[in-house]
Parts: C-alpha cells; structure tokens; sequence
C-alpha cells in the first residue's frame, strides 16, 4: 500500500512540474504513466507479499496487487478532479474549442456542439472516467502479474 501511494504521488508530482514548466501534458497523453504505474504496482504488492508469506496462494496475492492498484487509482482520481478544477484550468476549455471547429468544419451547428461538448467534457466526467478506467485497467493488470509471480516468481524463492 505504501508503495501505491509513493508511486501516486511520484505521478501527481510530475504532472504538477510538467503544469509548472509549461509543459502539461493534454488528458488522454499521460495514460502511459497511469498504465505502467498499474504494472508496477500490483507486481510489488503481489511480490511483497509473496516474500512476506511464501504460502500465500493466487486469492491472497490477487487481493494484495488489486487492493493496491485500486488505492492508486483512488488518489489519481481525486488528484485528477483538482488538477482540471483548480490546476489546469485552460486544458478543457482548449479541448473543447478545437473540437467545436471539427463540428462547425463538419456542418454542425455552433451552438448546439459546443453545449454538448461543454457538458460532456468536465473534470468530473474526465476523473470519473478515469476512476473506472483505470480501476477496470488495474484488476486485468492485476491478475496477469498474479498469474506471473504465482506461477514464475515462487519458483524462484
């Protein structure tokens, strides 16, 4: 859990200095960092706990790397809704103007998509789909490194 923690908020660091120097990332190009933080997390739990009681079986380790990946996307989900609220507050904004320009390029009326663009397209809608996302993302991670540290790594200790 320590570990899910530390590897968040390394995430949330870098997000902040990356903002800082001008240099923040759009919504959907910083998933890589969220996805190998959801390799690693259910590894070192799962390896942690393996090292810590070699008879654990494939439930216990499962339950160890999922209850850590799901404390990580716990944070990045309520650093995500401060971040876009009080942070970045221009990303969404920019987003949706340049999607606009599509709608309009396409025939659409203004009006009616930016409405539609403008109540899709929040920091809530984007934490909360980041939550399940990631959560979703983080159980299929979890029982694939399950899988591996039960059947690769407790031959090795």
């Amino acid at each position: 859990m320590k570990t899910a923690f530390l590897i968040a908020l390394a995430s949330m660091a870098l997000r902040v200095v990356l903002l800082g120097v001008g240099r923040a990332p759009d919504p959907p190009f910083y998933m890589p960092v969220h996805l190998l933080a959801l390799v690693l997390i259910p590894f070192l739990a799962a390896r942690s706990m393996l090292r810590d009681e070699p008879r654990s079986g494939v439930p216990q380790l499962f339950r160890a790397g999922f209850r850590a990946a799901a404390l990580y996307t716990l944070l990045i989900a309520a650093f995500l809704l401060a971040y876009y609220t009080w942070m970045d507050v221009t990303s969404f904004p920019v987003h949706i103007n340049a999607l606009v320009d599509q709608a309009i390029a396409a025939g659409h009326d203004e009006a009616d998509a930016r409405s539609r663009f403008e109540r899709f397209f929040t920091p809530f809608n984007y934490a909360s789909l980041s939550f399940f996302l990631l959560l979703l993302l983080g159980a299929f991670n979890t029982l694939l490194t399950t899988l591996l540290v039960h059947k690769v790594l407790r031959r090795m200790t």
